[in-house]
């Protein structure tokens, strides 16, 4: 697991990378309402991509990792994909008919109905790529997951670059050329899935083989949970989109680019524990199971809070600093959103433990109530206090995801959520905060000044803790 982790975990460093430093150039090449409207296409594509998967990426890891079942994996690799096909074919009449609509909901205005035929190129793109990776993961293959992340991230980064550098195209007269190369890369992956899933005859008995209807009973309630998800994590996006228009969404998808760096954290950590986890569950290694939760939850918290909280002080002067000075949000809109981050990540590794034991339904009703919440506080907040109301919705929701995951986990695996380290990085991370606070803010003018701070800042939090007795950073030194 280190080791994928280490190489999952190196694609996906590469794949940010090269988004931030597209974002300074993405938005300096087009408008606030064109990037707004950019931001918007790719949240619709992929919020839709788990009604068309339905669930299965989640199924196909759960009930095909390990070698036991290799020689499986093709023949369900075809047996399962007539079902994200037909569902597509279904999604495309919908959309298509109701274009204007659509439109009118995902950009604020239908005369973007323009921009529809691109989204679902776009959807189509993103839903091939998570069949195939799906697959790649049961079979352990996380070298090649790593390489088509990078390729992927390359592509579209080239591509935006290429398509709207030195000319002043406005958004629908690129978007299209965008997602058909997009297009043409999901399919060349899913091709050498297919190619890379061969394996010796499996040994294993017809009992032990899942039919169609037990994968379709694991994955129907995931549906709804990953539309619930969706919902809750840009609910936010689409209402602001209603109230104050694309310009607005704008500067909130940048503020939340920005503080949604560490998410990489949990991505890394959950793409390649959820396998793990699925074996050693299947092997009913419950101990096993207890402590890999508790590692992963330190870890994560170790790498995530002093980057947020780094994020949520620097954010004001340095998003402007990215992009332009019309990207203006305050200190409590970063904050807010480095704590719907943080809470998020921990909801999402421990949600494992309760899909691991078929809590699919606990785990929706989970979700419906957090989107609830989201949206209540959205309808109360947003259009009082625009972008501050809108992270507070987001924070107070993944929040309550959290606290509600540890307690419900905890009836179903004996495990310890890591209070007290917990502290201890929170304190760490305030510590190492101080130069960014004391020297941060107007007196910083280029990121020639911004970068040396904010690296000052996470010496400091690993010298603090590299001081102390007990130190994490210590124990992942070879001895």
């Amino acid at each position: 697991m280190r080791l994928h982790t280490a190489i999952y975990g190196s694609a996906v460093l590469i794949d940010r990378l090269l988004g931030f430093f597209l974002l300074p150039l993405l938005t300096r090449a087009i408008s606030p309402g064109d990037y707004g409207a950019w931001t918007q296409t790719a949240i619709a594509a992929g919020m839709l991509v788990p009604l068309v998967l339905f669930a299965l990426p989640t199924a196909v890891v759960r009930y095909f990792s390990g070698e036991a079942l290799a020689g499986l994996r093709r023949r369900y690799w075809l047996r399962l994909a007539w079902l994200p096909l037909t569902l597509f074919a279904l999604c495309c009449l919908f959309v298509s008919g109701l274009a204007g609509p659509v439109a009118g909901l995902v950009f604020g205005d239908a005369g973007q109905s323009v921009l529809v035929s691109a989204l679902l190129t776009l959807l189509a793109a993103e839903s091939l790529n998570e069949y195939a990776i799906a697959w790649l993961r049961a079979a352990s293959r996380i070298g090649w997951v790593s390489a088509v992340l990078v390729l992927r991230s390359l592509m579209r980064n080239a591509a935006v670059l290429l398509l709207v550098s030195g000319s002043a195209v406005p958004l629908h007269g690129w978007l299209g050329q965008y997602a058909a190369l997009q297009l043409g890369l999901a399919l060349l992956v899913l091709g050498a899935s297919w190619l890379l899933l061969r394996g010796a005859p499996s040994g294993t008995a017809p009992g032990d083989v899942p039919g169609f209807q037990t994968l379709l009973k694991f994955a129907s309630p995931l549906v709804l949970l990953a539309f619930f998800s969706s919902m809750n994590a840009f609910l936010d996006r689409f209402l602001l989109v209603q109230l104050l228009g694309l310009q607005v969404v704008a500067v909130y998808s940048a503020a939340v680019s920005l503080c949604g760096i560490p998410s990489a954290f949990y991505s890394v950590l959950g793409f390649t524990l959820f396998p793990v986890l699925s074996r050693h569950w299947q092997a009913r290694e419950m101990g096993a199971v207890g402590e890999l939760m508790s590692q992963s939850v330190h870890i994560f918290l170790f790498c995530c809070l002093p980057v947020s909280m780094l994020l949520a002080l620097s954010g004001p002067w340095l998003l402007p600093l990215l992009t332009t000075q019309v990207y203006q949000a305050g200190t409590g809109v970063y904050a807010l959103l480095g704590l719907a981050v943080v809470s998020f990540g921990l909801y999402q590794i421990v949600l494992y433990a309760l899909l691991l034991d078929g809590r699919s339904l606990q785990v929706l009703l989970l979700a419906v109530l957090a989107t609830a919440v989201n949206l209540g506080f959205n309808l109360l907040l947003a259009p009082r206090f625009g972008l501050l109301g809108a992270a507070a919705a987001a924070a107070g929701s993944n929040l309550l995801m959290a606290l509600l995951a540890v307690r419900l986990s905890s009836a179903v695996l004996a495990w310890h959520f890591p209070w007290k380290r917990s502290y201890t990085i929170l304190a760490q991370s305030a510590l190492a905060s101080v130069p960014v606070l004391w020297l941060g803010g107007p007196a910083v003018s280029s990121l020639l000044q911004a970068i040396p701070l904010l690296a000052s800042g996470m010496a400091l939090y690993f010298a603090i803790d590299f001081a102390r007795a007990g130190s994490f950073t210590r124990s992942l030194m070879p001895k």
